[in-house]
C-alpha cells in the first residue's frame, strides 16, 4: 500500500539520468496523445456507425462534405445516444486507445511498468476493505439521487432504452470505461504526476480531469456524483497501490447504474 503522500522518489536507470520533472512532462505528453487518439477514433467509429446505419445517407456516397448535411447531423443527434451504437463505439475505441497507452508505457518504463501502472493485485483485506467503502458511497450517493429526482440523467434513460445488445451493452459501456479510463486517469496520468506531486495534489487533479472528461452529463450531476466518485477511486487506487481495485469498483459502479432504476 502506498502509505506516504510524498513525491515518489524517481528510480534511475544505470547510465540514464532522469529529472522527475521531465519524467512528469513526458508523462503528460502521453497522456494528452492517447486521449487525442481516444477522441478521434470515438468520433471516427460514431462517423462510421452513423453513415453505415443511415441508408439514405449511403446511397450518396462519403464525403467529408456530408458531415455538414442537415440530414447527417440530425441522424448524428438520435444516434449518438443510441444504447447499441454507443456500445460498440466505446469499446472500439477505448479498446485501441488502451493498447497505445500499454506500448507507451512498456517503451517508457520497460521493467518499471507495472509499478508505474500499478498493475500487481490488491491485497485481499485492503480489497475488501475498499470494496465496503464503496457500497456506502454508493448508497449515499443513491440516496441524494432518490431525494432530488431531477438530477435523473436523460441522457442514460435514452441510452438504456436504446439498448437491445445486453451483452454489447456490459463489454461496452460497463466493462471498457472502466478500464480504459482508470488506465488513462489513475494509471498514466496519477503515475506521471506523482513524479512531482504528492499523493493528495495528484488524487485531486485526477479528480477534476475524470469529471471534465464526463460532460455528457450536467453540472448538478458532476458536481455531486461524478467528483466525489472520480476522488474515492484516486485513493483507492493510491492507498492500495492497485489500479484493479479501482477497474473493478469503477466496472461495478458502471453495471449497477444499469441496472438500477434510473
Amino acid at each position: 500500500m502506498e502509505g506516504s503522500s510524498a513525491p515518489e522518489q524517481p528510480r534511475f536507470e544505470p547510465g540514464f539520468l532522469r529529472p522527475p520533472g521531465l519524467e512528469m512532462a513526458r508523462g503528460l505528453l502521453y497522456f494528452a496523445l492517447v486521449f487525442m487518439v481516444f477522441m478521434f477514433a470515438q468520433m471516427s467509429f460514431l462517423v462510421w456507425r452513423v453513415y453505415a446505419m443511415s441508408p439514405e445517407l449511403a446511397k450518396q456516397g462519403f464525403s467529408l462534405d456530408l458531415l455538414d448535411t442537415q440530414p447527417f447531423q440530425d441522424r448524428w443527434v438520435k444516434l449518438a445516444s443510441n444504447g447499441d451504437v454507443l456500445s460498440l463505439v466505446s469499446l472500439l475505441s477505448g479498446g485501441s486507445s488502451l493498447a497505445l497507452l500499454l506500448v507507451l508505457a512498456s517503451r517508457w518504463k520497460h521493467k518499471r511498468m507495472a509499478s508505474f501502472l500499478a498493475l500487481r493485485l490488491p491485497s485481499p483485506k485492503a480489497f475488501l476493505t475498499w470494496l465496503g467503502f464503496f457500497i456506502l458511497l454508493f448508497a449515499a450517493l443513491e440516496a441524494i439521487w432518490m431525494l432530488f429526482p431531477e438530477m435523473d440523467s436523460e441522457f442514460m434513460k435514452n441510452v438504456l432504452a436504446t439498448a437491445h445488445n445486453w451483452p454489447l451493452l456490459i463489454l461496452g459501456l460497463g466493462v471498457m470505461p472502466a478500464l480504459f479510463e482508470e488506465f488513462l486517469l489513475r494509471g498514466l496520468l496519477y503515475g506521471s504526476l506523482r513524479h512531482l506531486l504528492d499523493k493528495h495534489v495528484s488524487v485531486a487533479i485526477v479528480a477534476g480531469v475524470f469529471t471534465l472528461v464526463h460532460q455528457q452529463y450536467d453540472w448538478y450531476i458532476l458536481l455531486l456524483y461524478v467528483l466525489p466518485l472520480g476522488v474515492f477511486l484516486g485513493y483507492a487506487r493510491a492507498n492500495t497501490g492497485s489500479i484493479w481495485t479501482g477497474v473493478f469498483l469503477h466496472m461495478l459502479n458502471n453495471l449497477l447504474s444499469m441496472v438500477l432504476p434510473q
